[in-house]
Order: structure tokens, then sequence, then C-alpha cells
């Protein structure tokens, strides 16, 4: 008896020890997102007024649209009360709308709004984007917020 729960456990011990070894030699599932992820960082303008972080930070890709011309808004990703600078990933999940893969060149557009409903801090918003197209899966974008957006 004696033997057999040695050779049991042995055995036990053995796939054990093949599991976590195994785990190593898996494809890390984070590494085949980060292909069809957009990744960067935004950073706030020197003239950006101070009280502008207590808003919301909006990051929006658009892409041209298979039978438009025009670039249609399809990702975005929220920031509440951000903290400069903010790095942002931005894949599959963040988009929108139903049938549209994030591949390809898309454009970026930050946001940063604040509706204050005080007489005290004007309401407003300022904007960043990118200068032409990024490529989905491509080096990380820099993003500087520091144009107010017309009204």
């Amino acid at each position: 008896m004696p033997q057999r729960v040695f050779t049991f456990l042995s055995l036990v011990f053995f796939a054990l020890l093949i599991t976590i070894a195994g785990n190593g030699c898996t494809q890390n599932s984070s590494s085949k997102d980060s292909s069809g992820a957009i990744t960067g960082t935004v950073r706030l303008g020197p003239h950006v007024p101070l009280w502008m972080m207590h808003g919301t930070l909006t990051v929006v890709v658009y892409m041209k649209g298979s039978t438009s011309p025009a670039y249609l808004p399809v990702a975005l990703e929220e920031f509440y009360h951000p903290a400069f600078p903010v790095p942002f990933r931005i894949t599959q999940k963040n988009v929108r709308l139903s049938g549209i893969d994030l591949k390809g060149n898309v454009r970026l557009v930050a946001n940063l709004t604040i509706d204050s409903g005080s007489p005290l801090v004007a309401s407003g918003t300022y904007t960043g984007a990118t200068v032409g197209e990024v490529a989905v899966g491509g080096p990380p974008v820099n993003l500087l917020v520091d144009t107010p957006a017309p009204r």
C-alpha cells in the first residue's frame, strides 16, 4: 500500500511540474492583443488652465468608412479627473460600432472638457490631435491637448 501511495504522489508531482513548466512556454495573451491596440500618452499644454483637470478627457479614434471618404468616430476611452500625463490603450473592446474592426490607419483626437455650471469657472473644451494618420498596432502616440475648441 505505501508503494502505491508513493507512486501516485510522484505522478501527481510530475504532472504538476510539467504544468508549471509548460506555462512559461505558452504565448502571452497580452502580446497577442497588442497588435490590434493603439497606445500612447496624452499631455497637457502649458497654457491650459489647471482647473480643466477636473473635467473629462476623451481619446477618440476616427477611421475612414468603407463607403465614406470622411473620418467617422469608431472608438473612445474616457478618463474622469485625469492626472497628466495620461497613458492610454485603445483596443477592439473600446469600439462603439458593431461590425467595425480596429485596424489599418486611424486618426486620434483628445478632448478635455469641463461643464462647470458655475459663474466662477468657465466651461470649455481643449483639444489635441495627431498630425496625420497612425497605424493600429504601431508605435506609441503622443497627443498634446493645448488648443481651445471653438464654442
